[in-house]
């Protein structure tokens, strides 16, 4: 009995994406109540704004990284051939197609390397500007600016890891990558506690990243090197395809300004208010974004880590089977964004003062704006998501205009309204298009209805987060 749940456990992608969030989210928990009372609010700005450019880093990668995955998920299911003038690929038979997967093994090698050198020069780019208004107000500038560049090494490692990944994923083995971080996880948070507790400098932590991201890269090729007979050994490691490249390079650069222009745009609120901000309002800002960043990146793991599967069905061409696993993974995804949600609201400040923080969260108010537009963006996102497993990326234009219409908004109403200007202009801009029109064709290419995949996806999420304002409201009224 034991046996046969450990066994459950250990193969589930979606239990173990979940374990490693939670070892992710533990490490969280931990480290920041320290951070927050060991370091003066200065410190306390410039990591939380470093933390920020490294997500950041991961949302630029111009779409390759789904956009290989899945694409390497397509020729393991079988994908015979393609044509990147019309971005049409034949099925096949079920059975991985592996003189295809060697053309675009070494393409994905030879575009991550080189992608991940202009992802580094971008961050340099962008947030250079921003950590010196921060650093110039500390009197630890040259130890806080040598932390700045061996954090951004640190990410330029962990970035191109990624590329190990799309492989890995694409493979149907997603398992084992969650299983060697959960380790990882629990053995950084162990060792930046250590750091924190005695209150070594930011330079140090910012060494302990640079260390585990050598790790992860290491991890991640050794697990390459072994997954499927050890087949992806025989390929070179760098070649470049270009008739590969083409046909990725269009759902790519879609996916790429999809992601910049929704969540890059979340992540680059922090540069932007680092700019017109004092220390003790951008370190609110600044974590009580980290907090829900992590929580819906929390909540992305009964989903994403369907993703393949979903490709893989799509390919086949079996919507029930799709249908069913979409909106479950779905449901499950929204209720943990919500429970998460609700305890930040419900607890967090009183969290902040029971650990005698020298940084405080934002108004509760916004966190629950916040919670709001950020529950109907993760909705859209993942129906966005099962849409894209037909390889057609088509959400890119309306990213634009949700991008012009969301930094419009804020320079008009971040010197009126400060922070309330982040939630008010993302909500208005996702309105406008994204929150029904993703919707919209994804329910279509499901072939089913509205009102029928809404109920077994997203209706009891919505009524427990009604409740848990309800709660809140009635708490602040006592």
């Amino acid at each position: 009995m034991f046996k046969k749940l450990f066994r459950r456990v250990w193969d589930s992608p979606t239990i173990l994406t979940g374990g490693n969030m939670i070892s992710s989210t533990i490490r969280l928990l931990i480290l920041t109540p320290l951070i927050l009372v060991r370091y003066n609010i200065d410190e306390i700005a410039f990591w939380y704004l470093l933390l920020t450019i490294n997500s950041f880093a991961i949302v630029i990668d111009f779409g390759f990284y789904p956009t290989f995955s899945r694409v390497v998920s397509y020729v393991f299911h079988g994908m015979e051939s393609f044509d990147h003038k019309t971005g049409s690929h034949d099925a096949g038979n079920g059975k991985p197609n592996w003189e295809l997967m060697k053309r675009i093994y070494g393409t994905i090698n030879s575009t991550y390397l080189a992608i991940s050198f202009l992802v580094i020069v971008l961050i340099v780019l962008f947030s250079y500007n921003s950590m010196s208004n921060v650093i110039i107000k500390t009197q630890e500038q040259t130890e806080l600016w040598t932390a700045y560049y061996i954090y951004v090494i640190s990410v330029f490692i962990s970035f191109f890891s990624r590329k190990f990944d799309t492989v890995i994923i694409g493979t149907n083995n997603l398992v084992l990558i969650t299983r060697w971080d959960i380790v990882n996880n629990f053995l950084n948070a162990l060792v930046s506690v250590f750091i924190v507790y005695f209150h070594y400098s930011l330079t140090v932590l910012a060494a302990s990243q640079f260390f585990f991201s050598l790790l992860l890269v290491a991890r991640a090729y050794y697990l390459e090197r072994i997954i499927c007979d050890k087949k992806f050994r025989e390929f070179k490691f760098f070649t470049f395809s270009k008739d590969v490249f083409l046909w990725c390079w269009s759902p790519a650069w879609r996916s790429g300004i999809l992601i910049l222009c929704s969540t890059g745009i979340n992540q680059a609120t922090g540069l932007i208010y680092s700019n017109v901000a004092n220390s003790v309002n951008l370190a609110a800002y600044l974590l009580s974004l980290k907090l829900v960043t992590t929580i819906a990146q929390f909540s992305q793991a009964p989903f994403y880590s369907k993703l393949p599967l979903l490709s893989g069905l799509r390919v086949k061409n079996d919507i029930e089977d799709l249908r069913q696993v979409s909106a479950s993974s779905m449901q499950k995804a929204l209720l943990v964004f919500v429970i998460g949600m609700g305890g930040l609201i419900l607890f967090g400040q009183w969290g902040m003062q029971l650990i005698g923080s020298k940084a405080s969260l934002i108004d509760y108010r916004i966190l629950m704006v916040m919670a709001i537009v950020w529950f109907l963006e993760r909705h859209h996102a993942m129906h966005a998501q099962i849409y894209v497993t037909t390889n057609k990326i088509p959400f890119y234009k309306s990213a634009i205009v949700t991008g012009v219409i969301n930094i419009s908004l804020l320079v008009i109403l971040l010197p009126v309204i400060d922070v309330w200007a982040f939630p008010v202009a993302q909500g208005i801009s996702n309105l406008a298009i994204n929150n029904w029109w993703n919707v919209s064709v994804s329910i279509k290419s499901l072939q089913t209805n509205f009102k029928q995949f809404f109920l077994k996806s997203a209706f009891v999420p919505v009524c427990i987060i009604l409740f848990i304002f309800l709660i809140k409201f009635l708490i602040q009224a006592i």
